[in-house]
């Protein structure tokens, strides 16, 4: 049963016209005090596929699982620049603890532009942790009063520290058609978890497989395609603050970016720390840093991971600045986007390869700490919403003013 709207609740708290961003340094700087905890548990991590309780109970204390969830129900209110930069000083000290970051907030985000039935019915009563998956979809078979759900989704990150499941469907209709992209909200206890994550890099993100057998959905934890999240209905009460006003996918895309840069970034920290006292094998080289092609090299990989990061919080300012508008991105903006997001993904994947290289055979090994950032890094920039041939064709078919290739506005 949905809760009654009451006088002087949720809905009846003044809105907001801004960010909250002077929380930002405060937390970047606790989160870089976690970065010694996050690396000691990294192993572990990826032992057991999924974040350690102690990391789990760190990032519960920061208090970080809903930076960009509005305040109206007790979320930080952060920017989407914000959660980059914040998810990014996470990676420094394990990548697959700031995937399940990113998931999290941003899936835990998204219910909060649903309908007032369904933000009360998930925040109500305390903040949550929702995962998701889309792919392949699930069906709904309709039933008196809500949906009966089925299906299994794989790469669903974070499962294991969520409590509920956002999860992609196939509406099932009385004439036998389908409908697709339409999303059920399902509660974690009434689902199973199938230990299937095994993977050569982002391995502790517990991205397993959901599934779900004639789960009842009431109607209002039910969002239809009909009814897409980027439509605010009239009278609708719990809108008003700028993440209410986010392009969707835009906005998890360009954020889960930060965490590539992130790693990157800590790749080359530690390369040039080595480069101090590591020689270079089979010359006259006593230390790295008397080769000019090692410091022609380090400077290139340094210059592209830089630039990835202004590429990236490029991306998010402009997000930002139109959420503060109250102004929805069109398809050629989230288009350049897409393209921008593309070449930040293709020169980091550059810069932690030259890394690499400099670092020669002996970074290779389990023990070395670089090895887990390069084979995270390489998972990261396979997500489909990061593919570099997927965001230039997106944004050349704009240009020439095509049809787009992206399914619903998922880009």
């Amino acid at each position: 049963m949905v809760a009654e709207f009451k006088p002087g609740s949720v809905f009846e708290r003044p809105q907001t016209p801004a960010f909250r961003d002077e929380l930002v340094p405060g937390i970047i700087e606790k989160v870089r005090a976690l970065r010694p905890l996050l690396r000691q548990n990294a192993k572990a991590g990826e032992a057991q596929r999924t974040p350690t309780a102690e990391v789990i109970k760190a990032i519960d204390d920061l208090g970080i699982w809903w930076m960009i969830v509005p305040r109206r129900w007790g979320g930080l209110g952060l920017s989407a620049t914000a959660m980059t930069r914040i998810n990014a000083e996470l990676a420094k000290g394990d990548p697959s603890v700031a995937w399940v970051s990113q998931i999290l907030n941003g899936t835990t985000w998204v219910g909060t532009l649903g309908s007032d039935a369904l933000q009360q019915e998930l925040y109500g009563n305390g903040l949550p942790r929702i995962c998701s998956a889309i792919t392949p979809p699930g069906t709904a078979q309709p039933v008196e009063g809500g949906y009966l759900v089925s299906g299994r989704w794989p790469y669903c990150s974070g499962s294991r520290q969520a409590n509920w499941a956002m999860m992609g469907v196939l509406r099932l209709n009385a004439d036998g058609t389908k409908t697709p992209a339409c999303l059920a909200y399902l509660p974690m206890s009434k689902v199973t978890i199938e230990d299937t994550w095994y993977s050569v890099g982002m391995q502790g993100t517990g991205s397993d497989t959901i599934v779900a057998k004639d789960v009842f959905v009431p109607q209002h934890m039910f969002v239809p395609i009909e009814k897409s999240f980027n439509q605010h209905e009239a009278g609708k009460r719990a809108l008003g603050e700028p993440s209410d006003y986010y392009s969707l996918v835009t906005l998890v895309r360009s954020t889960g970016m930060g965490l590539v840069v992130g790693s990157a970034e800590a790749m080359l920290e530690i390369v040039l720390e080595g480069a101090k006292t590591r020689g270079v094998v089979t010359t006259t080289y006593a230390r790295q840093t008397d080769s000019q092609v090692f410091l022609h090299d380090v400077g290139e990989a340094a210059t592209k991971i830089r630039a990835a990061r202004r590429l990236i919080e490029g991306t998010t300012q402009a997000i930002d600045e139109a959420a503060l508008q109250r102004r929805a991105l069109p398809p050629e903006e989230r288009a350049e986007l897409k393209a921008d997001s593309a070449l930040a993904n293709e020169l980091i994947v550059s810069a932690a390869e030259k890394l690499m290289f400099l670092s020669g055979s002996s970074a290779f090994f389990l023990t070395n700490e670089l090895s887990r950032f390069w084979r995270d890094i390489n998972v990261a920039a396979r997500h489909v919403t990061n593919l570099p041939n997927l965001g230039y064709e997106v944004h050349g078919r704009g240009l020439l003013g095509m049809p787009n290739i992206i399914l619903g506005e998922a880009y």
